[in-house]
């Protein structure tokens, strides 16, 4: 696994692939995280990549800093994939990842799409595990008919106007913000099993961060509504989308999800088994975010390795650790097959 790769500092077109684009349904149930495609990377189609991979193509696609994509991908690899072979599947579990030796995960590497750890409650794109499918792009979310305002007609009201795409067809804070605070009341009042607790809670709210700070045209920097669109729904760089000229760090997304979030803040919790939502006894802080990812959400098993395991294993910590260097390192203290 690298140490190092060099961030890009200029905007650039991706570069389409000269093959028929497969769809990732046709394919393998991909999750909706990443695209299929970035510029000179070409992420297999098995739905299947190791580190080195996905850094580069986060890199290169979206010009994430490389000390953000390695603690994003590396939290990804120790919850779902396997990191004795270095391989994560994006969404399902596969053969391709068979489980860690032993099995001291539980008897499969479940994949980035598998409900707890990564993914969970409250998600911009898929629904509650506990309540509809948390696997597959919910169109229903989107921009369809449905009890709470959507996405979409949110941004119909509240979205900034552009001379190219027309009167409220840029996405902003503030549209995010009504979006995900619905996300949140939806989701606590329909799913009785909800939990969202500080790290789920910030993962959840820091998907508005990269939507507007990595997903943005890096032309003039804004968010078009046919932009999200290609991204999320069809899973494609759009036309003419050029990649933003600066590297995106995690500041910039902290920053951006923060605005996002303190426009309607919400508290961290979870609901009862009555469905009574119950708010986390202590406000916690910066660190205990951390904590919560790489302690809470990381199987304890992990820390009793030896080898090449126990290197990689070093290696993806010291990875999440790089992007909160005020915090004291925390080791993964969670239970196994979660």
């Amino acid at each position: 696994m690298p140490n190092h790769m060099a961030n890009v500092v200029h905007t650039s077109g991706i570069e389409h692939s000269r093959e028929p684009w497969v769809s990732p349904a046709q394919v393998r149930e991909k999750s909706q995280s990443w695209p299929n495609k970035s510029p000179r990377v070409d992420m297999t189609y098995s739905g299947v990549a190791s580190f080195e991979e996905i850094v580069n193509a986060t890199m290169h696609g979206f010009n994430m800093e490389y000390d953000f994509s390695s603690a994003i991908t590396a939290f990804g690899m120790l919850a779902r994939g396997n990191a004795y072979i270095n391989k994560l599947s994006l969404g399902q579990d596969t053969p391709l990842v068979p489980p860690l030796p032993g099995a001291i995960d539980g008897p499969k590497a479940r994949g980035l799409s598998a409900h707890g750890r990564f993914e969970g409650d409250g998600s911009m794109t898929r629904q509650d595990a506990a309540i509809g499918d948390n696997v597959h792009f919910q169109p229903k979310l989107f921009a369809e008919v449905n009890t709470w305002p959507l996405l979409l007609d949110i941004v119909a009201q509240l979205g900034d106007d552009s001379p190219s795409t027309g009167p409220h067809s840029i996405i902003n804070k503030q549209s995010l913000s009504l979006f995900k605070f619905n996300r949140f009341q939806e989701s606590q009042a329909s799913n009785v099993k909800m939990q969202y607790h500080i790290g789920r809670l910030f993962l959840s709210y820091a998907e508005t961060g990269i939507v507007l700070k990595i997903f943005a045209n890096g032309t003039d920097g804004t968010l078009s509504v046919p932009t999200l669109t290609s991204i999320l729904r069809d899973q494609r760089f759009p036309d003419g989308w050029f990649r933003r000229s600066s590297p995106a760090t995690f500041k910039d997304i902290v920053a951006s999800t923060l605005a996002v979030f303190l426009s309607r803040p919400v508290l961290p919790g979870a609901n009862s088994p009555s469905g009574i939502y119950i708010p986390d006894i202590s406000i916690p802080g910066f660190c205990a975010f951390y904590a919560n990812l790489a302690s809470d959400n990381l199987p304890g098993a992990l820390l009793n390795t030896t080898g090449v395991l126990k290197d990689n294993v070093d290696f993806l910590l010291k990875a999440i650790h790089n992007i909160f260097p005020r915090c004291p390192r925390a080791d993964p203290r969670g239970p196994a097959n979660a």
